[in-house]
């Protein structure tokens, strides 16, 4: 197997050894080992850092692949050196890892984490992670109804709610459903423009600070509701944003 793709997670194993999970452009989620990758000298030691872009020869096994050659086409060392990037960077990553099965490709995918990076290497991981959410959500068949309401099927258009079992409820349907969450018009718009625009758009996307912190916990309930476990990157991004700026008090 030969490709690009983006490392997800590193573990060690044995003295020397890593066992890497890559996101590929063409064969999906994949783990192998890298032999000898935490020797200094050893040329895999930098291409199976988290979340390096590189190209990589696997050897296919039985259990875990092995990778033979690597080279980087996009280091991503500043989310390594910079904690918040980090933060972010580890979320996106650990979703992804968490909601695909190993080895069923996914182009968009592999297309929807490459924007997610790019944004993040613009400053912009606050949209990059309300993007990929929402995008990835829809890729994998999860999409929530934005267009009619879940209770009874009409098209909807104002003073909306937002239910984490599936999409937007109307205002006569709304007692009939359980932990609602607000849903301002600039928020359904801009999840509408997410689940329907190319990936490469995003950055044209300028949403206000309110309507980010709004999709936050729209999407936060939604995923929670699909998830079975809670993501361990999550709390380490809450920490890392609660965390004063330098120049704060």
């Amino acid at each position: 197997m030969r490709g690009e793709g983006i490392v997800l997670r590193v573990r060690n194993m044995g003295e020397a050894d890593r066992v890497v999970t890559i996101y590929t452009a063409h064969y999906g989620k994949i783990r192998a080992v890298a032999r000898g990758a935490r020797r200094v000298r050893n040329r895999l030691l930098s291409p199976t850092q988290v979340f390096t872009h590189g190209r990589y020869l696997v050897f296919p096994g039985k259990g875990l692949h092995t990778i033979s050659q690597a080279e980087i086409v996009n280091s991503y060392q500043e989310f390594r050196d910079d904690l918040e990037k980090m933060a972010y960077a580890s979320y996106i990553t650990e979703l992804l890892d968490s909601f695909t099965e190993e080895e069923l490709p996914s182009q968009e995918l592999f297309m929807l984490l490459i924007a997610a990076f790019s944004l993040g290497t613009h400053g912009r991981f606050a949209l990059a992670a309300r993007a990929f959410e929402v995008r990835l959500m829809q890729e994998l068949g999860y999409a929530p109804q934005l267009h009619h309401c879940l209770g009874c099927g009409s098209a909807v258009q104002e003073n909306l709610r937002f239910s984490p079992e599936g999409g937007v409820v109307c205002p006569r349907c709304a007692p009939r459903y359980r932990e609602l969450l607000p849903l301002s018009n600039g928020t359904w718009e801009l999840m509408k423009r997410l689940t329907e625009w190319d990936v490469s758009r995003f950055g044209i996307l300028h949403p206000s600070p309110v309507a980010l912190g709004e999709l936050e916990r729209i999407m936060r309930n939604y995923i929670d509701f699909r998830l079975d476990y809670p993501l361990k990157s999550l709390e380490f991004l809450e920490t890392v944003k609660a965390m004063p700026k330098d120049g704060s008090d």
